[in-house]
């Protein structure tokens, strides 16, 4: 077999391909000639990869070696192949974006080279937990007007000077960014303020300062003008007392939100000829009185809450003024009716009526509980209420605890407000004890009269004679059907002509109880001409204000 091995496989046998020619051009060319590489020479990048010797079989053929396994490429840090830091820029900061923390994105910085410094590119910055030294650091890496929202929160330690935090809000006014948001807290209070100095930042349009500890003095700096700040928030221990050359130098302000701790100041004076939006929450501390003054031309909406337990007073000069929403909270019961009804908290503000050609309406909603023993009120409540800033009101709500006696102070101050067109009663007789610690004191009854309860000592307000002609509306929500609740109802029958609803929501006792549904319906056929419905609904289904 011309010396061919018998056991030689058919595919030997087989004619062999002719090389190409040298110089021939396309698919088959020859690659272009490199120079032969030394072993103990390092190879260069261009050199192909070195094959290792083919096997050699005893018939002669070769066989060819596997492709050699080509492994990822490192990066600078000795790891695997990164393949993140390959992506542009503007995905990459969407990764730090998702950290949410400036300091974590600036901790990537280890990663490798492509990481390094790209957190100072980012255009919102939330500094959490950093220490101060570091922070300052951190702030001046970064360039100014490129920054559109800096929130730092500092918890300060007990070694600490006003300078740094001084120090710090220089440095972001330097940024000078569009929003700039300060916390401020510290785990030790001290008997000597701390002063703070504000910078002018001249080119934010929206700064926050919540400083709620007593331990600060927010100062403002005697030279410049925050020509464009139209946002200001300011919740603050102490009440500044050059807050009013502050708003002096805001010509732009447009939204004014405040909390402040009133201590030794007895007057907070709110004066701006720009001012549109004002929100204020006030709590009272060591003082006797306090005044809230109120003058800006502009105003269009104020929303406000005080946590009181003195004499307090709010006026205001605002004509453009429509939108409203007033709240005190009494921490005492220093106001009340009589000696037996005690105010504990007075919600004046205003909302939109279909019901009335579909216009402002102002509405005064008042939670009354009744005291557990006797006592003296400072203030009546009718007094209370003439010192409003609003005289009139169409909507009364009155949130009572169910079970006592009420015609008698309810018709006290329907006579007061002759304007009313809506009245409607909300009886707590069955709070949830969730509820009872925050809506009732500890002075108040369990929502239950007692035996020996004189909350109807004087029940001459069954004859009385009155007439409310506005009054259209009547809602009545936990009616139990008691011979007080049923008189006051046949009451405002009588004394109201202009009468046209009269919608009853009845509590657990009367719905399982056919008597005082049938006792219900014969009033509503006495008064045929008012539209009046009654219904068994789950018991307090509305109890906001």
């Amino acid at each position: 077999m011309n010396g061919i091995p018998i056991h030689s496989p058919p595919s030997l046998l087989k004619k062999r391909t002719p090389q190409p020619r040298r110089g021939v051009i396309g698919s088959l060319a020859e690659p272009r000639y490199r120079p032969p590489i030394h072993p103990c020479i390092r190879r260069p990048s261009w050199a192909p990869p070195q094959a290792k010797p083919a096997m050699k079989l005893r018939s002669g053929r070769r066989l060819a070696s596997p492709p050699r396994r080509v492994r990822p490429r490192k990066d600078d840090g000795g790891g695997e192949e990164d393949r993140i830091s390959g992506l542009p820029d503007e995905l990459l900061l969407a990764v730090l974006r998702r950290l949410g923390c400036a300091g974590e994105a600036a901790r990537t910085s280890v990663l490798s080279h492509r990481w390094r410094g790209l957190w100072t590119e980012l255009r919102e910055l939330r500094f959490t937990g950093v220490r101060l030294n570091a922070l300052g650091t951190a702030l001046s890496r970064l360039r100014p007007k490129l920054i559109n929202r800096l929130d730092i929160t500092v918890w300060l330690p007990v070694k600490f000077r006003g300078k740094m935090i001084s120090s710090l809000l220089r440095a972001a006014d330097r940024l000078q960014p569009a929003e700039f948001i300060l916390s401020l807290d510290r785990y030790w209070s001290s008997d000597i303020p701390v002063p703070l100095e504000l910078p002018s930042f001249g080119s934010t349009p929206s700064i926050h300062l919540l400083i709620p500890s007593t331990d600060f003095m927010v100062t403002f700096t005697p030279a410049g003008e925050l020509a464009s700040l139209e946002q200001l928030t300011l919740k603050l221990g102490t009440c500044p007392a050059d807050l009013g050359v502050l708003l002096s130098r805001c010509p732009r302000l447009r939204k004014l939100t405040l909390g402040l701790d009133i201590t030794d100041n007895n007057t907070v004076a709110i004066e701006s000829k720009s001012l549109e939006e004002l929100r204020f929450s006030m709590r009272s501390r060591r003082t006797d009185a306090a005044d809230v003054v109120i003058v800006a031309p502009e105003l269009k909406r104020f929303i406000s809450e005080f946590n009181i337990d003195i004499k307090f007073k709010v006026s205001r000069s605002a004509p453009k003024l429509e939108d409203f929403h007033l709240r005190y909270n009494f921490d005492r019961p220093r106001v009340g009716f009589g000696d037996k009804w005690a105010l504990h908290s007075l919600t004046m503000e205003s909302e939109w009526s279909d019901r009335h050609n579909g216009a402002r309406v102002h509405v005064l909603t008042l939670r009354i509980h009744p005291h557990k023993t006797p006592w003296i009120s400072e203030q009546s409540i009718s007094e209370e209420i003439a010192r409003l800033p609003v005289k009139n009101f169409s909507v009364l709500r009155l949130h009572l605890t169910g079970g006592h006696v009420y015609g008698g102070f309810v018709l006290q101050l329907l006579q007061i407000q002759t304007s009313v067109r809506k009245l409607k009663l909300v009886l707590w007789a069955k709070v949830p004890s969730e509820r009872r610690s925050s809506r009732c004191s500890q002075n108040c009854y369990n929502c239950k009269c007692s035996e020996n309860c004189d909350c109807d000592q004087d029940g001459s307000w069954r004859n009385e004679q009155i007439s409310l002609l506005h009054l259209e509306d009547v809602e009545i929500q936990g009616f139990n059907a008691a011979d007080h609740e049923v008189d006051f109802m046949e009451l405002l029958f009588r004394s109201a002509p202009m009468l046209k609803r009269m919608n009853i929501q009845l509590s657990d006792e009367v719905s399982q109880n056919k008597g005082g549904k049938l006792r219900l319906h014969s009033i509503f056929e006495a008064n045929a001409s008012v539209k009046c419905s009654a219904r068994d609904i789950p018991y307090y289904e509305e109890v906001s204000d």
